[in-house]
């Protein structure tokens, strides 16, 4: 469930000189609650973000522009606590929101998302302006480290409507398998506070691009792309029990260090075995099936 609570959209920014980031009512708080989860009514901000252009000069007719940090579009870590996450690479978002877990019985929950370690989170609504990066961000109030933005959730999940379904709703329900108050087997469940995570931005130039790329960005020296595809398909892997997929994209190769002090002394002897000997055993090979030939054919 890639949940964008938050009605904050980049578009707005540019025909307004600010926003309000609000709750949308996605009315979902009750279903998260009973499988063990919340999305908080906040914002996450990050000085580890991604870019955005801001006009800091010129003329209202021809605007310069320069490529300024934007906090609220904040990439998210991974600690290699899970096969979902193990070696993945820094995930973008935007206008996200923080994720808590409560008390859910038989429910096992592992976070797979979190911010850096100079991070914060502000409540909602809340005033967004552009003109916030004319000013450098004040570091000190970024001291919060890991918000966790994403939970796994595995177990046996009880319904939303367990206790509430009438004897009558119970019993016309018979003869469909009867009402069944929690799951008969584990189940996962993945919940991210971010929507944005899984679309991809258009470009007038170059159509769809990849996920995880800034349109913002996109043909500057700014470009990159993130790890949102990768944890996307690391997610439904899990969930349809491909793990090993996983784990062979995750797969570990460790380069190890060679001792400086023992190529220094035996440079020389490896450069012969490399270079000349492979040279020697070539001419020695010819020579040797030039004698044969020429002993085959004399004879």
């Amino acid at each position: 469930m890639f949940i964008d609570n938050l009605h904050a959209e980049q578009d707005s920014l540019s025909f307004k000189s600010q926003l309000v980031a609000y709750d949308r009512n996605l009315n979902i708080g009750d279903l998260l609650f009973n499988y063990g989860t919340r999305i908080n009514a906040d914002l996450v901000m990050d000085l580890q973000c991604d870019f955005l252009p801001f006009a800091v000069g010129g003329s209202s007719s021809a605007p310069q522009y320069e490529f300024l940090h934007w906090n609220y579009f904040p990439l998210f870590e991974s600690r290699n606590n899970h096969i979902i996450n193990k070696n993945l690479g820094l995930v973008s978002g935007r206008y996200v929101n923080s994720i808590d877990t409560v008390e859910a019985e038989g429910i096992r929950k592992t976070y797979v998302l979190h911010s850096s370690a100079n991070s914060r989170n502000i409540s909602t609504p809340a005033l967004i302006s552009p003109n916030e990066n004319r000013n450098a961000p004040e570091d000190g109030l970024f001291k919060s480290n890991g918000i966790p933005v994403a939970v796994l959730l595995e177990g046996k999940f009880n319904s939303l409507y367990k206790n509430r379904v009438s004897k009558a709703q119970s019993d016309s329900l018979v003869q469909s398998g009867g009402f069944k108050e929690s799951t008969v087997e584990d189940n996962k469940l993945i919940v991210v506070a971010d929507g944005d995570m899984v679309l991809n931005d258009v470009s007038n130039k170059q159509g769809p691009l990849p996920m995880g790329m800034n349109l913002f960005t996109a043909g500057t020296q700014y470009e990159y792309q993130f790890a949102n595809r990768e944890f996307v398909l690391n997610c439904l892997e899990y969930l349809t029990g491909n793990s090993n997929i996983i784990s062979t994209r995750n797969k570990e190769i460790v380069l190890r260090l060679l001792d400086t002090k023992k190529v220094e002394a035996e440079k020389t002897k490896w450069q012969l075995i490399n270079i000349a000997l492979p040279i020697v055993v070539i001419i020695l090979f010819g020579f040797i099936y030039q004698r044969f030939r020429h002993y085959r054919f004399a004879s």
